[in-house]
């Protein structure tokens, strides 16, 4: 996962390329033209290969191309919008800038709305002590907004900060209407339009309708907190790092407790121990973290310059960190039934188990009796592989101590947990994740004939077709929905805008058609979820038994996706009406050539 800036080549090699490619970039300067407009398909899967040190499938040529703003997009042409055709987006976070900034490029009338006071979602939410993106921030960013970044993994309010700016340059802002709460939602069958219900600050309801309803509400939206007795008694600061102040708590010379060590609590614990007197860390289980080389270091300015002012040299960088942060790992995802070892679930899976190991040994340094107590039994990647700031460098100071015991019960002045022990604390941060199985709850959304969603998911057991449109919900587009999370890696953003790209092509399509709305097919529904449960199975996170947030009440993944990347990028490039019942504003179902769909 790192850049490998050197190439590993000799200091004279290294300064003839350098040396090179300054003349080259002086000449475009000066106003010299590409000297390889377009390469071909066979020098740039060569040159794909040659900056990666490994031989890159040529089946990955059409997304290098589109990467590159080399691949015509015959989606991006406007639709003729009727009068009256509106969209509304529930959600003013990632999802919702990306489907506004698309929907007005297609002229698309759009508004939306947000709980919150301003634009960011997850990244207003987390301002809790060392929350960063463990995502390079150059691939962490849309694709038509590369944005300035001064570190290579940004921390939480550079990310808003980029955000809003996106909101602000693509006039995204004026079209939001702040401080309104969705609560309801329900399909008019005989007006063909959306109804949403949504209260104000002050707990007023408004009625807001549309043709179209895009959920971009996101999954890490609603904290779980766990269910101890006592959790009212505390006397002093007591706080989810999801609603963390943002002023901050004062924690120096404290005693605080930190509940959890999954991805928060692995920035929090190395952000907070210098300030605090003592640490006391409560973790459920052990979790893999692999080494992060470029934690905390700031991109040199000149390097920032470079990355602005040659955008080719800008795109090829984010292409490169998008394999090594994308299919690279698919393989050691697969299940190999004839692999016996204990702890891996195959070859591959096995040496990323040795490799973590010393890594982990290395960084407790002395403190070698804590291993049994961070060394995880599971294999890697089986649950979110996590990225190392300091966590295991942490654990081992002498003021820090780690309790493999949950807790049970919260007291005035500290925490009893399952041992019988007694923790004595000034301050309580609780690092334990977010309910996200239960998609868009506690919403309210009712589709054709009254049917909720939620009793078509049965309650946490969501799924739609591309994680985006479900039977029975027409004009209904859920982005960041089921299935959308890649375990393997990839950047969040890449995914929402392949759904909001998927989305445009089918809004084209149902325009140039007349139909007033499209509704998903249930065998399409169907065959698709199909696929991704029984793809699921041959995966480290179904076939190593492995408990995490992933996992439903039923042992369903309804979290992540299954396939490569490169795959999702291939369904979702053009929608296949042929895939929806069309409806046109008479009411009548015009029947799209069963062709359509092959």
């Amino acid at each position: 996962m790192d850049d490998n800036e050197t190439g590993d080549l000799p200091f004279t090699q290294q300064q003839e390329i350098r040396d090179a490619a300054l003349a080259a970039i002086d000449a475009w300067l000066d106003g010299a033209p590409v000297t390889l407009p377009d390469p071909g398909d066979e020098l740039l899967l060569d040159m794909m290969s040659a900056t990666l040190g490994e031989d890159i499938p040529s089946t990955y040529v059409p997304m290098i191309r589109h990467e590159l703003g080399l691949a015509e997009d015959p989606g991006a042409r406007p639709a003729a919008v009727p009068p009256g055709f509106t969209a509304l987006i529930i959600g003013a976070g990632i999802s919702g800038i990306s489907a506004a900034v698309e929907l007005d490029r297609a002229g698309i009338p759009y508004t939306i709305i947000e709980r919150s006071h301003d634009v960011g979602g997850v990244w207003l939410e987390n301002r809790y002590p060392g929350a960063a993106c463990d995502v390079p921030s150059h691939l962490y960013s849309f694709s038509f907004a590369p944005g300035r970044w001064s570190r290579h993994f940004a921390d939480s309010r550079e990310i808003h900060r980029y955000l809003k700016e996106v909101a602000e340059d693509h006039g995204v802002l004026s079209q939001i209407r702040f401080g309104l709460e969705a609560t309801a939602a329900r399909f008019d069958e005989q007006r063909g339009e959306w109804e949403v219900l949504a209260n104000d600050s002050t707990g007023a309801e408004q009625r807001l309708r549309a043709t179209i309803l895009i959920s971009g509400v996101g999954a890490f939206n609603k904290p779980r907190m766990p269910d101890v007795p006592g959790l009212e008694r505390f006397a002093g600061p007591s706080v989810h790092t999801a609603r963390y102040p943002d002023e901050g708590l004062a924690l120096d010379g404290k005693r605080v407790i930190l509940v959890g060590n999954g991805a928060s609590a692995m920035q929090v614990a190395p952000a907070i121990a210098d300030r605090v007197a003592a640490l006391t860390i409560i973790q459920r289980s052990p979790q893999w973290a692999a080494p992060f080389t470029k934690f905390q270091q700031s991109i040199p300015e000149p390097v920032q310059d470079l990355l602005d002012e040659v955008p080719l040299y800008r795109l090829w960088y984010r292409l490169r960190l998008s394999w090594a942060f994308n299919d690279k790992l698919y393989e050691a995802l697969q299940h190999d039934p004839d692999w016996s070892a204990e702890g891996s679930i195959n070859a591959i899976n096995d040496a990323h188990r040795k490799g973590l190991t010393s890594y982990i040994r290395k960084e407790l340094g002395e403190a070698q009796e804590l291993l049994p107590q961070v060394l995880p039994s599971h294999p890697p990647f089986a649950k979110r592989m996590l990225l190392d700031n300091g966590w295991f460098r942490t654990v081992a100071r002498d003021h820090v101590r780690l309790v493999t015991s949950g807790v049970t019960e919260v007291r005035e002045d500290g925490v009893v947990t399952a041992d019988g022990d007694f923790h004595s604390a000034d301050a309580i941060i609780w690092a334990t994740g977010f309910d996200v199985v239960n998609l868009l709850a506690p919403m309210r959304v009712e589709g054709l004939g009254g049917r909720l969603l939620h009793d078509e998911w049965q309650g946490d057991d969501a799924r739609a077709f591309l994680g985006t449109v479900v039977p029975g919900f027409p004009n209904f587009f859920c982005l960041y929905g089921p299935n959308t999370q890649f375990g393997h890696g990839g950047s969040l953003i890449t995914i929402l805008e392949r759904q909001t790209h998927y989305l445009m092509s089918l809004l084209r399509q149902m325009l140039e058609q007349g139909c007033r709305t499209v509704e998903v097919r249930r065998e399409v529904y169907d065959d698709y979820s199909q696929a991704v449960d029984d793809t699921h199975r041959g995966m480290i996170w179904q076939a190593s038994g492995v408990k995490s947030y992933f996992m439903n009440s039923r042992g369903r993944n309804v979290v992540n996706n299954p396939f490569r990347i490169i795959d999702f990028w291939k369904m979702t490039e053009s929608a296949n009406l042929g895939d929806y019942r069309c409806l046109k504003p008479t009411g009548v179902s015009v029947p799209i050539a069963a062709e359509a769909r092959a």
